[in-house]
């Protein structure tokens, strides 16, 4: 066909036509195909930048919620840990009941079962998640608690009803005069052997005292302090490590009698067993938000349990178990308020949770919005276009065919 002046206006606007549409065809089947408005941002310049802002938001959000997810899953372990010591704490309290009273006491082995109800604990309280201990703080590459040190120290205790202080003189006691031989462990478990020779006419608990804390190599302690920190205070002869202590008199002394000095554990009140830091766990779960969250080890109603399983596993006294029998039954009473706290952290996680997945939602959804097509309008309207793309052909090919000889026939 040649283009002539006369037709060339009409020739012009029928090829722009069909340009455009055949254009918008090849875009609706690149769209219908791939579900995309356009395979790059250009062709999608007007929301381009909404786009890139919800996407940055969106995989914002998706961190967050698996930081929430970790923590969540954490405190969940924590929870059941805390609730897994609640039973132990209440079967140990009456086990201990049936163990003071005058009917039950000898058929109960108490020690044994304090034994493991120890080691039960101790297992709880090392609970790892992803390799991380729980109850650490933020020393969580190392176990919370070291069992070798979560017995209390193998101590021997002055009887209840010896009244003494530091001034009390061995004479009005009525001691003799001898020497006392203390075998016992260092903190590296070395064995040391401390000789205490005593002067019944010129010494008191005082000068008992100095002579033993004030050994260079150390193994054993004394202190005036009750059973399990309550009551009169009692002369406490301990080991420093986790090993034996032994105690025998020689000379013609007989301290030992004079003061009812028995092997009964009385734990101090610290936490030993702790391997731990007091670094609160943090999580990031929004922008410029940090949680805290989490138990530690050494916190004062699991000390109570150690304490009172510590002290019914290492003797059948009746005295100590009325002690270890009041550690655990504050533990059975503070346990809960310790799972309370747990359960709290898990609340204000699940609602940055459930904010950011509605977020999460909404995002997903206004990025689709954009960034793709409904396909089946999509085919409508393709079809559409190429009906008028095959019209703007026949158009074309019709003018083409103008003359004035074709008019005039």
């Amino acid at each position: 066909m040649v283009t002539r002046v006369a037709t060339y206006t009409n020739h012009t606007l029928l090829s722009d036509l069909a340009l455009r549409n055949a254009s918008r065809v090849t875009d609706l089947q690149n769209q219908a195909s791939s579900g995309y408005k356009s395979r790059d941002y250009t062709g999608i310049a007007d929301s381009t930048q909404r786009l890139l802002n919800l996407e940055g938001e969106y995989t914002r959000t998706d961190q967050y919620l698996r930081n929430t997810t970790q923590v969540k899953l954490g405190l969940q372990s924590m929870e059941t840990a805390v609730d897994s010591m609640i039973t132990i704490a209440t079967q140990m309290r009456s086990l201990l009941i049936q163990a003071t009273s005058g009917e039950q006491a000898n058929d109960i082995n108490i020690r044994s079962q304090a034994q493991q109800a120890m080691e039960q604990v101790a297992n709880l309280l090392n609970t790892t998640l992803d390799g991380r201990y729980l109850f650490a703080g933020g020393r969580s590459e190392e176990p919370a608690v070291d069992l070798e040190k979560i017995y209390a120290p193998d101590n021997y205790i002055s009887a209840s009803d010896v009244n003494i202080t530091e001034t009390t003189t061995l004479a009005s006691l009525g001691a003799n005069t001898g020497q006392l031989q203390i075998v016992s462990t260092d903190v590296d478990g070395n064995s040391v052997t401390t000789n205490v020779n005593y002067n019944a006419a010129t010494d008191d608990i005082g000068d008992i005292m100095d002579a033993i804390n004030s050994v260079t190599t150390n193994g054993a302690i004394a202190s005036l302090r009750g059973l399990g920190g309550e009551g009169d205070p009692r002369l406490n002869i301990e080991n420093v490590g986790n090993g034996t202590i032994t105690i025998t008199e020689s000379g013609g002394g007989d301290l030992l009698n004079t003061l009812g000095m028995e092997k009964i554990p009385n734990p101090r009140d610290d936490t030993d067993y702790y391997n731990g830091d007091q670094l609160a766990l943090k999580a990031r779960v929004d922008d410029k938000y940090d949680v805290s969250y989490g138990i530690l080890g050494d916190n004062p109603a699991f000390q109570k349990l150690v304490q009172g399983i510590g002290i019914a596993s290492a003797t059948e006294d009746r005295d100590a178990l009325n002690v270890a029998l009041g550690f655990i039954s504050d533990a059975v009473n503070d346990l809960p308020n310790v799972q309370g706290q747990i359960g709290l952290d898990i609340a204000n996680v699940e609602r940055f949770e459930a904010r950011h997945e509605d977020f999460k939602v909404f995002a997903a959804q206004a990025i689709s919005d954009i960034e793709t097509v409904d396909v089946p309008m999509t085919l409508a309207e393709l079809k559409q276009y190429e009906t008028a793309l095959q019209a703007s052909f026949i158009s074309i090919s019709r003018a083409s065919e103008l003359s004035l000889a074709n008019y005039l026939r």
